[in-house]
């Protein structure tokens, strides 16, 4: 018997737990209001005056076991809210209640489902058979798709009401009937406080609305988000066909349904921060979104690989047209917590797997599993795809610094970024991207991403060293995200000098002094091993640099390391030395 317990116990902690409990109660049969606050009730033109009801100010009472209020005459609006419900910290809840509606339905009635402050909130506002679901951010309405309801209303009458919050979808019910459903969208509220009741009167001078019955759940299951991020597919019949990129270079299936996985992904991110249109006041989607970035010098990378920084740059674009927010690009380490911390932080991130790219939109009670958005799969959890997670690309809503640096070249092509502390950048990004074709037919060519965020203003070194002619593409971009894209073709190996600046465009300098070569040679070469001793390394380094300096005797110089590494040449490759100090041609 204890041990069958014991295991029933075991099973209940391995169990999400669900706060299925109530938050607030009143039926109204207390006559005070000492579990309610106040907390506006002004007229519109007059705002340090109360609503009136014949003549005289009029307030929120209770009366035969109901909580309402009757305003007569004068354009106003009064709110009242449970002193102690806090809604801060849960996401998924329902509240339900009785609604009477005497005298008339033809008056302006009004609940409040989520409210923070008189400036912002939303509310269900009903006048006749119409129910419209009203939003408010900073004092100014928003539009919600989908918020229209109708219902028969007769004066007189009573009506059960049910709204629900689940992961920013709001649902209401009237008598067990649904009457709309609305996925929210940014612009949110900074934070829900709570709800309430509300009751306004404008053009129709009468209102009057009495409730009863309120009860508020928690629905939330603990430690679970979710963010509301709308689903695009890359397969959707009204751009699948579109050519990707300019993919009939590269591929045999060119279309946005076999590589648009990348590209639908940001698709959903822009639309959640309600960036919905582009330059060309064309509406955003997949095929808008890929016409504009194929139109753009930094759209695509290669075979098709998203330029993230062209999509930041964009976001800037239309910040300036809509208000809507500017996004930084980072790059993450592919770890599930990076994840956690910027979703909850209400950021939908990219995730990318081998070869696919998707959205992570929350994650679960453990915060062990990532909710995706999948533009290709029917998938809903990161840990139904059989692949590790790479990477995790975040974009912070900002209006601030978009500079970075970003170089992009082939696997066999080797290039070194080395700022004036003679180091790589600690916060430098090196990671191979491509992407598959939907179900694996194809893959486009892997490409080898530095990228540099907010980058010092300062002269890089750019060590590039390929066995043949191979391209290199640097993106600097400015603190506005305007771009200068720097485009080499290198063989053998070449130093340039990379002067990069945040305020204007950025310069590229081929470095073709001799000596300077010569002295990233030896430290390459001791890196590598095939200097053997610091010293030796340490002599033809002083040597290099003494002539670098020094323009009147150059070819003593070139006499004076050739016998030095002749003397060296057991701790040194002689020949390779040697053939950097041969004279330009």
């Amino acid at each position: 018997m204890i041990s069958l317990i014991f295991c029933v116990f075991l099973f209940l902690l391995a169990q999400p737990i669900q706060a299925s409990n109530i938050l607030f109660t009143d039926d109204f049969t207390s006559n005070n209001l000492e579990n309610w606050t106040v907390v506006r009730n002004s007229q519109y033109y007059h705002p340090e005056k109360p609503c009136f009801n014949g003549g005289y100010p009029t307030q929120w009472e209770i009366i035969e076991g109901k909580l309402g209020i009757d305003i007569d005459g004068i354009a106003c609006t009064t709110e009242i809210i449970p002193q102690d419900l806090d809604l801060a910290e849960v996401n998924n809840y329902e509240f339900e209640f009785e609604w009477y509606f005497p005298i008339s339905t033809h008056m302006d009635r009004n609940v409040l489902i989520k409210w923070q402050d008189t400036a912002n909130w939303y509310g269900l506002h009903i006048l006749g058979d119409k129910i419209l679901l009203q939003k408010v951010i900073n004092g100014k309405a928003e539009s919600l798709y989908n918020n229209w309801g109708y219902y028969q209303f007769e004066a007189d009458q009573s009506y059960s009401f049910k709204i629900s919050v689940i992961n920013d979808l709001i649902t209401v019910w009237i008598d067990d009937q649904q009457i709309l459903e609305t996925l929210d969208r940014p612009p949110f509220l900074t934070i829900n406080k709570t709800i309430g009741f509300q009751a306004s009167s404008g053009d129709i001078f009468q209102s009057s609305s009495w409730f009863d019955n309120l009860i508020v759940k928690s629905l939330d299951q603990i430690g679970e988000k979710k963010l509301a991020v709308p689903l695009y597919k890359q397969h959707d019949p009204r751009w699948k066909n579109h050519e990707y990129d300019h993919a009939n270079e590269w591929s045999t299936s060119p279309s946005i349904a076999r590589w648009g996985c990348a590209l639908t992904s940001i698709t959903m991110i822009l639309d959640y921060y309600d960036i919905k249109l582009l330059p060309t006041n064309q509406k955003l989607n997949p095929a808008t979104l890929n016409a504009w970035l194929k139109n753009q010098a930094d759209g695509f990378i290669g075979e098709g690989l998203i330029n993230w920084l062209a999509v930041t740059r964009l976001t800037k674009i239309m910040s300036d047209i809509l208000a809507t927010p500017t996004l930084e690009y980072q790059w993450l380490e592919g770890k599930t917590n990076n994840a956690v911390e910027k979703i909850g932080m209400d950021q939908p991130v990219i995730l990318q797997l081998p070869g696919h790219f998707l959205v992570g939109n929350g994650y679960d009670y453990s915060q062990a599993d990532i909710f995706i958005k999948d533009p290709a799969y029917n998938r809903n959890l990161l840990n139904q795809h059989p692949h590790d997670l790479l990477s995790v690309r975040s974009f912070k809503p900002s209006h601030t610094d978009l500079s970075y640096l970003l170089i992009a070249h082939d696997p066999e092509t080797k290039v070194t970024l080395i700022d004036e502390s003679d180091q790589i950048p600690a916060e430098l990004k090196i990671y191979q991207e491509h992407i598959n074709s939907f179900e694996n037919e194809e893959q486009t060519k892997v490409k080898i991403i530095q990228s540099l965020a907010k980058p010092a203003a300062q002269k890089y070194l750019l060590k590039i060293s390929n066995q043949e002619n191979q391209k290199i593409e640097i993106y600097t971009y400015d603190t506005k995200g305007e771009v200068t894209i720097l485009t080499l073709e290198v063989t053998g190996t070449k130093l340039f000098e990379l002067n990069y600046n945040s305020q204007k465009e950025s310069q590229l300098i081929e470095i073709t002094n001799q000596f300077t070569l010569l002295r990233d040679l030896p430290k390459t070469l001791y890196e590598a091993r095939e200097i053997t001793t610091k010293y030796a390394y340490l002599k033809l380094d002083q040597l290099a640099a003494y002539a670098e300096k020094d323009g009147l005797n150059q070819e003593r110089y070139r006499k004076l390391i050739t016998k030095t590494a002749q003397e060296l040449a057991r701790f040194i490759p002689y020949s390779t030395v040697i053939r950097t100090l041969a004279p330009s041609r």
